[in-house]
Order: structure tokens, then sequence, then C-alpha cells
């Protein structure tokens, strides 16, 4: 068994907890539906209707695609554009654009990430470990690497990889294998950290990743999928790796 050179993590319930408070929902749709009136020349729904009529809406789209284990990602603009178009809005690419950052950034005003989590990344990567993450979401990559860059997450990492840039989600086989071609390294060599057992210990595995389940923000079992360790809380990892030992044993 090769040393362990190289950690790819997932994002999600693995690195932060995903999610976006009523509040900053409420305060990007106030931008979304000013847009929509300058745009359109028509008076919106009132907000929390055009919350759930288009929020709502884009959510449960991506919940069915991945109830139904769609491996293929949303494009997220036909998803915004379709939805909107159903609710009686036909709008410019500029203005959809905009209205898919404002969405965004109810997440990115959302999220937080533990300064435990920061001070284990900047420690694995002090000792040597070449490090990447791998997420299945449908929002923008370049959205999302700005939200890694401002939360410090960005700065411990050595590549990234979005389904929404590459067209497939976890458990696919290419996502991982594109993960590991932007960090430089091997299957062989790299642990895969996530909190799912089916789109990330199970697809990790299969292309030859040791998997390590961490149970920070969710707790998954399934006694036919099991994980090389199991951690509840990110800073159990340095702990978990010594097993098979590091970089700096291999050289």
């Amino acid at each position: 068994m090769e040393p362990v050179r190289a950690i790819l993590f997932d994002y999600g319930h693995t690195l932060v907890d995903f999610r976006r408070t009523e509040e900053a929902l409420r305060e990007a749709y106030k931008h979304i539906r000013a847009r929509i009136e300058a745009t359109a020349y028509m008076e919106v729904h009132e907000l929390l209707d055009l919350i759930e009529r288009v929020a709502g809406g884009v959510d449960r789209m991506v919940a069915q695609s991945y109830e139904e284990r769609r491996m293929e990602e949303l494009d997220l603009p036909t998803v915004f554009r379709e939805t909107l178009a159903a609710v009686g809005f036909t709008l410019p690419e500029d203005t959809l654009s905009h209205i898919i950052e404002l969405d965004h950034s109810a997440y990115s005003n959302s999220i937080t990430v533990e300064p435990q989590v920061l001070e284990t990344l900047s420690g694995l990567r002090a000792s040597g470990y070449r490090l990447g993450l791998v997420s299945n979401i449908s929002l923008l990559p370049h959205l999302m690497r700005a939200d890694l860059d401002r939360l410090g997450i960005g700065a411990h990492l050595d590549g990234t990889v979005f389904s929404s840039e590459l067209g497939v989600r976890k458990p696919d086989p290419r996502i991982f294998i594109e993960a590991l071609r932007r960090i430089g390294a091997s299957a062989a060599e790299t642990v895969f950290v996530g909190d799912r057992l089916y789109d990330d210990v199970s697809g990790a595995r299969a292309v030859g990743m040791r998997t390590v389940l961490t149970r920070q923000f969710r707790q998954e079992e399934d006694p036919e999928v099991s994980p090389d360790a199991v951690i509840a809380h990110l800073s159990e990892l340095p702990d978990a790796l010594r097993a098979w030992k590091g970089p700096r044993d291999a050289s």
C-alpha cells in the first residue's frame, strides 16, 4: 500500500455546513425582484411568492435530479431561464446572469467555515500533502471558487473541480479522475474525504482511492458500504491518516 501523498475533499457537509439562511435568501430576492421590475417594466409578485416560485422552483428541479441519481449535472442558466419563463419572465441574458449571481449570494452570505477546519487544512498542507476539492454542485464554478477564496479554503488547495463545470457528478469516475489530474496525484496515493456513502465513498473507491467518511454535518449508515476510516470532525483527519503514512514518510 502506497503512502498517502494527496487528499481530495468533498465541499458541502464536509468542509462547511452548506446552507442558506432565510434572511440571506430574502435579501437576495429583494434585489432580484428590483432587477426584474427594472428590466421587464412590470410589477413582480410579492417577495415570498417570488422566492417560492423561483428559488423554490430551482431547488425542486435540482433535488429531483439528485433523487433520480442522475449522473449529469444540470445547467444552471437553463434551469433559471425555464423557471423564470414558467412564472412569466423572459429576460435578457445579462439580467439572467445577474439574477443567478444574486441567488448565489444567499449561499455566500450564509456559509462560514470553522477555524478548526482551516487549521486542519493548513496543517495537512504544511505536512506535505497535496490537497484538492471535488464537489457535486449546480452552482457556477467561478462563483464557487470566489467563495472558497473568501472563506480561506482556496489558499490551501492545489486544485478544484465542480460537477457544474465538468457536466458529470460523483460517483461518475470522470470527475474523480479529473480532480486527480488537477492536483497531480494518482488514485493509489490519494484519500478521499466526504460525507456521502454513495457519491463519495463508493465513487472514490471505484477509482482506487482510500476513503474517509466524515460525520461532522451528516450521519449516513449503509452496511454494504464501508469506508476505510470514519471521523466525527475534520480535525480528526490527521490522526486517521497516520495509519497510511504520509508524504514525508515516503521521501
